[in-house]
């Protein structure tokens, strides 16, 4: 597991590395995100190594009409001695987001699951937990680009609530004012969103002198084509087979390997 976590991590789209308190902006596709890293301490960003993605868990900040930069200072403060509390992301009321803490490292947000796992905190405008439109929005692309990024599956993406049982992220869990059926259903409808997101389009370039297109994924389905070095094609789909990551052309002419020795990702800046 450990072995196709690194590939599809150097496959799927890679954060440039930070450090310091540098205030970086950088995007995705449609996504923005500023860099806005804690100072290295023991209460938030105690530079413990996060050996494996297994889950990306979504959390609400709990603090109406605050930002995403107040919450990200409420963190960063922590570090003359107080609560042991951090976020990796924290996604604002704008849908601006901030990075806190690399994803490399351990965050101090989903208690039990904080050595496996990415944490996202969400700010809201009022007491219900509700998110804004724009926070939504950059939620949900964040969610499939982490998703995507560590090969996992929508599945993988759960509440804090499904961790410790607390009522975090509110708007989408069960508590007195909203039945366990509607908050399950503002669940699914959301990871619906990301599922969607994460069957979104991109490009790669050819990297080996050919690339061959096959009729499915692995390396024993038929040859069905190659692919010249440094064209560069639309892939709609990924599976993973045989710790291979797989892209389907867009075309609709096959299946190509999307191991970083035979093709890269085309990220436009």
């Amino acid at each position: 597991m450990l072995c196709l976590y690194f590939r599809v991590k150097r496959f799927l789209m890679m954060f440039p590395k930070g450090g310091g308190m540098r205030f970086k902006r950088f995007w995705r596709a449609e996504m923005k995100i500023t860099d806005a890293l804690l100072t290295p301490n023991k209460y938030s960003r105690p530079q413990i190594q996060l050996k494996s993605v297994k889950k990306v868990v979504l959390h609400y900040v709990g603090n109406p009409r605050s930002s995403a930069m107040a919450n990200r200072n409420y963190f960063e403060n922590q570090k003359n001695g107080g609560r042991y509390v951090s976020s990796h992301y924290i996604v604002g009321l704008e849908g601006e987001i901030l990075r806190c803490v690399p994803e490399n490292e351990v965050a101090y947000c989903s208690n039990q699951a904080n050595t496996y796992s990415i944490s996202i905190e969400c700010c809201h405008p009022d007491s219900s937990g509700k998110f804004t439109p724009e926070t939504e929005k950059s939620a949900i692309e964040l969610c499939a680009y982490l998703l995507k990024k560590y090969g996992l599956s929508v599945d993988d993406l759960i509440r804090h609530y499904d961790v410790t049982g607390k009522q975090c992220p509110l708007w989408f869990v069960p508590t007195k004012y909203q039945s366990e059926a509607v908050a399950n259903a503002r669940w699914a409808g959301f990871k619906a969103l990301v599922s969607g997101k994460m069957d979104s389009e991109f490009l790669i370039r050819v990297k080996d002198e050919e690339l061959n297109i096959r009729a499915d994924v692995g390396i024993g389905s038929a040859v069905v084509g190659k692919l010249k070095k440094g064209e560069i094609y639309t892939i709609t789909e990924v599976k993973i087979y045989g710790k291979v990551p797989w892209g389907r052309l867009k075309s609709g002419a096959g299946w190509v390997s999307l191991l970083p020795k035979y093709a890269e990702r085309v990220v436009t800046e």
